[in-house]
């Protein structure tokens, strides 16, 4: 199984020999993958299966030929658009878990490539790329934010600064198993910006999108703050 446990990569020499004594391997698979990659070209393939008929907005599921999902037809988002890979079941599911729960730092690499390449920068004005921030009880338990990964990981393929913009002062319930209400009351205002905007639009990215709410009140913090139009980038969405 490929392991790493640093987006920092080692000295090339040193990466050399142990390529020779302990050839990488490809996290899903197990088949060979070229040096300091955690996943083949195949495996990466098999992780972006958005829908074609997806929301503008929220980039979920749409259906019928719609161009929004039923609730950005009738709510309206604090950001211009979210984007997602995909579904979180499957492929998607295993390398975002491995990522979140199993200390795989090295695949926000890979997913952060391939969160960039959902965006078009000649066509939207992105100036910068933050994270949801972590919650600090969190934070220290697990001692790194996937978040913070995949965002740097995105900044570094888009060619943009990544800045921590945000902050959550206090700590929040679990979000798992919770239901939208329950989700969107325990997040409000739970982030801070931590200084002013200059009207920049900020690109946020997460690991999952579920209902929404988190990446809504990030969003909400920023344009509060002075920051302009918000983006989300996340490496899947569930239908909960």
């Amino acid at each position: 199984m490929w392991r790493a446990t640093s987006l920092v990569e080692p000295p090339r020499a040193v990466a050399a020999v142990g390529a020779l004594l302990y050839p990488p391997r490809c996290y899903l698979c197990a088949g060979p993958v070229h040096l300091m990659e955690p996943l083949c070209r195949a495996c990466k393939a098999e992780l972006f299966s958005a829908p074609t008929e997806t929301c503008g907005v929220c980039g979920c599921a749409a259906g019928g030929g719609q161009s929004l999902c039923s609730d950005c037809a009738v709510t309206p988002r604090p950001y211009l658009w979210a984007r997602s890979l995909g579904s979180y079941d499957g492929t998607l599911a295993v390398v975002v878990q491995a990522l979140k729960y199993h200390g795989e730092r090295a695949l926000a690499r890979p997913l952060g490539k391939l969160l960039a390449a959902m965006v078009d920068p000649a066509s939207e004005e992105i100036h910068l790329v933050t994270c949801v921030p972590p919650d600090p009880r969190r934070l220290k338990q697990r001692s790194y934010h996937p978040a913070r990964d995949l965002a740097r990981a995105t900044a570094r393929a888009l060619g943009f600064p990544y800045r921590d913009l945000l902050r959550k002062p206090r700590a929040t319930p679990p979000q798992v198993g919770r239901s939208r209400r329950q989700r969107i009351g325990a997040l409000h205002e739970a982030f801070r910006a931590r200084r002013l905007g200059k009207d920049e639009g900020v690109i946020v990215v997460d690991d999952v999108f579920t209902t929404g709410a988190t990446v809504a009140e990030a969003a909400r913090a920023l344009r509060a703050a002075g920051y302009g139009d918000v983006f989300v980038l996340t490496v899947a969405h569930t239908s909960d």
